[in-house]
Formats: C-alpha cells, structure tokens, sequence
C-alpha cells in the first residue's frame, strides 16, 4: 500500500559510537589494560593532552582534550599509553566495514562513530531493537570492541540516546515521542552546544531542552541565530504541550521518556519495545 504525503514512513536512524575506541583498541594490543584506569595521549608529564579515557579514568574527572599533566593529579594511578594513529585507522575500516553489511547508507562522523539509514530494512534485519542486537554481534565478533547505539528518526535523536546508551547498550526514542524525550535534557546535551553557549542560554533561563519554548522563533534566531533549527526536534519541543510544563509535569514527562528502550549488551535484549 502506497502512503500519502500525509503519512509519510518513519525514518529509523542509528548512531552507533564506539565505546572507548582508542583505549579498547590498546587493550586489544595489550590485554593487560583492561579494566584499568587508561589514559591514551602521551606521558603524565608531556605537555599535550588526553586523546581518550578509560571508564576507569573517567571516574576520577579524566576527559579528553584536558592537559595531560593535569590528568595525572587527577588520577596519580592512571597508565599513560601513546596514541598509535595507524591502529585507530585500522579499526575504524574494520568498523566501517561491519556497518556496511547492515545499510548501505552510512556515514562516519568520525573515527569512532557512524550514523546509518536503516529505514527499510526490516525484512533485513528485523526490527530496530532487533538489528541493533545483530550489529553488536557483528561488531564484537569482527573487531573484538563494544558499541553503543542510539536509535531514532533522526540524526539528533539517534546522536542524543546514543549517549545514553552508554556503555555497551542500546537506547530507542520511539516514533512520536521526540519532544518528550529532549525536553527534559539539559541544552547541552544538543550536539554543537558547547559551553559557551551554554552559558548564553543559562543566562537567559535556558536550562534544559524544553525551556527553548519561552522563547519565541524570531527571538531565538535574533539572540543566537539559526543554530536552534538546526535540529527540528529542538522546534518540537516549542509546539508541543512537552516544552511547556509545570515542574510536576516535567518528572511525568521524564517517566514518560523511559518508553524508549535502554538494554545492556551484559543482559538479554527484549525482542520488542514496551513501555515500562
């Protein structure tokens, strides 16, 4: 059956982010890494900064892009590992690789991260939770890493849930379900929101996602621009009764967002996605 124009077939976007790369990819070279506190980049006392963190490392404040020195006062205990580019360059081909027997529309944002159309592929792969469990299959038995995934019906919805998805799961937004889930969520969880601007709409009483709903279209374009439509998502949330609750509202409304499916790969994966 042919759908109109206005019914138009949900898209079904993955992002699928390596959890780790450059570390996990160290610990394969040496497995006695594992489960330590990682830090790749350099030397505790070099004057560059983190590539990537271990998990490990990360609970004691170690993020990339910070100054390796201040790591190591961070996390004294830390393994400080040289990046190795060519291995990284490898792996991630190997990656690549594994996403293209799953869609032939993929993009690789980076080294470590790919967003696919999956749109269609059902008769393929089965359903999204479904194709998610078969492609982290595919990945660890490929490559030997972990992936996160974050599925929805767009590239913002897939790119925000795959954070949460974090480390080594799946989370879905369902079709419909868009605003709820970003409303809640602090500006800066949109992609490209650094902190800066951050601090602009902070200043403003933009605090989370949902508050861009007190702002109206030409005041927001006026104060920053079009970065806001960016992200049709973020407009979203302005139309619906999602962007304009009460306190109480917004914990219902969190509760509501759970409908989407978090599953850890360390736990079997439902078969279907059913609100909690």
């Amino acid at each position: 059956m042919t759908r109109s124009p206005d019914h138009p077939i949900s898209r079904t976007i993955f992002h699928v982010d390596m959890d780790a790369f450059f570390v996990s990819v160290e610990e394969l070279f040496d497995p006695s890494l594992k489960g330590k506190p990682v830090v790749v980049g350099g030397q505790r006392d070099e004057r560059g900064v983190v590539s990537a963190a271990s998990y490990a490392a990360r609970k004691f404040g170690v993020h990339s892009a910070m100054p390796l020195r201040t790591a190591a006062k961070l996390c004294p205990k830390a393994i400080f590992v040289n990046g190795h580019p060519e291995r990284y360059r490898e792996y991630s081909a190997k990656v690549h690789e594994v996403l293209g027997h799953f869609s032939p529309l993929v993009e690789m944002a980076s080294v470590d991260e790919a967003y696919l159309d999956m749109t269609g592929t059902e008769r393929l792969h089965g359903r999204p939770l479904q194709a998610a469990q078969r492609l982290h299959d595919s990945m660890k038995s490929n490559t030997h890493l972990n992936c996160s995934i974050g599925i929805g019906t767009s590239r913002l919805i897939a790119k925000v849930s795959s954070a949460k998805a974090k480390p080594n799961g799946v989370f879905w937004v369902f079709p419909g379900r868009e605003a709820k889930f970003l409303a809640p969520l602090a500006v800066g969880d949109i992609p490209g929101v650094g902190k800066v601007m951050e601090e602009k709409l902070h200043a403003i009483g933009i605090q989370k996602i949902g508050d861009l709903a007190k702002l109206d279209d030409r005041d927001l374009e006026n104060r920053f621009g079009k970065w806001a439509w960016r992200w049709p998502e973020s407009h979203a949330v302005k139309t619906q009764e999602a962007g304009s609750t009460t306190r109480s509202e917004k914990t219902s409304t969190r509760n509501q967002s759970a409908t989407s499916t978090r599953s850890t790969r360390t736990q079997p994966m439902p078969s279907a996605c059913n609100p909690r």
